[in-house]
């Protein structure tokens, strides 16, 4: 009678979906191993760290805007995760994450599960010319504002990098393709790697049965390993529930399908907008480098998110009292714009 040998019992527990032998025999932990620590290459490797860390916060590159920038750290070894409700702006943001980059000529890498490529070369182009990227998906954009921004594709593709919903049929929604895509980046010549977003991230090749939670949170469990041993630092969007459906302010609870994705996030940013204002709050939930509670409001112009200076609010004011003074109903009520300004 034929005996197994050690790799056919590992194919067997990998298969039952257990730890190999092999993996766990990387487990064990010999005393000479803790008898080393302090010695002078134990020492060394730690000061090499502490240099590491000062040259990583030197070389923060560009989030979004200024006032981000300065507030958020955007360097690498780190996973920045932004929430917000549906319609909120996720895929707004990762155009505005991506646009100053491609003008500073860096590299970004967006994995999109729901935005088709074109849509994503078109909001940046947007940016670019100020043009609002909704009237084109309306289809109010004349043709000639199309073919301007059109003309921008090859120059922004040149730095932004695609693999959309249609990659491989739908690989950016198995987290098997989206494991792969950040290996390929992981030591490359990129600023910054997005997923666009989480929550479709659904199925595995390998566990076609898996549920969603268990693809989520087997990937959120690789992400927070990916990040250390990565030159890229990671933008993930996330999209959560209602207030309504959970009752509860704390965000870790909001998150949809798999809120565990909070605990290996360096940064963790839900975004508010007010439509009414023509501003998003950026509130920094989460925050390792010591910003957490912190509410950064930015103004929303052409789709982007601009600092919020005494001429925007005021030029918001004057477009509120505009449109009031344009309705019908003011103007029956015998209203006059100017001896109304103060009251908006």
């Amino acid at each position: 009678m034929s005996k197994l040998d050690p790799n056919d019992i590992n194919k067997i527990l990998k298969e039952g979906g257990y730890g190999t032998q092999d993996e766990l025999n990387e487990m064990d932990v010999h005393l000479d191993e803790l008898d080393k620590f302090g010695d002078k290459e134990c020492l060394s490797e730690i000061y090499k760290d502490i240099s590491k860390y000062n040259k990583m916060l030197q070389e923060r590159i560009t989030f979004c805007n200024e006032d981000l920038t300065e507030a958020i750290p955007f360097t690498r070894e780190n996973l920045y995760l932004i929430c917000a409700y549906s319609g909120s702006g996720k895929s707004t943001i990762a155009a505005n994450v991506s646009y100053p980059l491609w003008k500073q000529g860096k590299k970004t890498l967006v994995i999109a599960n729901e935005e088709p490529k074109q849509d994503i070369l078109f909001r940046i182009g947007c940016l670019e010319l100020g043009l609002n990227f909704n009237d084109y998906k309306k289809g109010r954009m004349p043709a000639d504002q199309q073919i301007k921004v059109a003309k921008l594709f090859p120059e922004i593709s040149k730095h932004v990098k695609i693999l959309d919903v249609n990659y491989k049929d739908g690989l950016t929604t198995k987290v098997e393709g989206v494991k792969n895509a950040l290996k390929a980046v992981q030591n490359a010549d990129y600023s910054c790697a997005m997923i666009d977003y989480f929550q479709l991230i659904k199925f595995s090749v390998e566990r076609p049965n898996a549920k969603s939670y268990d693809v989520l949170n087997d990937f959120r469990i690789w992400l927070g390993q990916y990040i250390k041993r990565s030159k890229v630092p990671i933008v993930l969007f996330a999209q959560l529930h209602s207030l309504g459906k959970r009752n509860n302010k704390d965000l870790d609870s909001r998150i949809k399908h798999c809120p565990d994705v909070y605990e290996p996030s360096t940064v963790v940013i839900e975004v508010v907008p007010n439509f009414d204002d023509r501003t998003s709050d950026f509130i920094i939930h989460k925050d390792r480098f010591g910003l957490a509670g912190t509410r950064i409001t930015c103004g929303f112009e052409n789709g982007r998110y601009i600092k919020l200076t005494e001429e925007f609010k005021q030029k918001i004011t004057d477009k509120k009292l505009e449109k009031i003074a344009n309705s019908t109903q003011y103007k029956d009520l015998g209203g006059d714009y100017e001896s109304n300004k103060d009251t908006v």
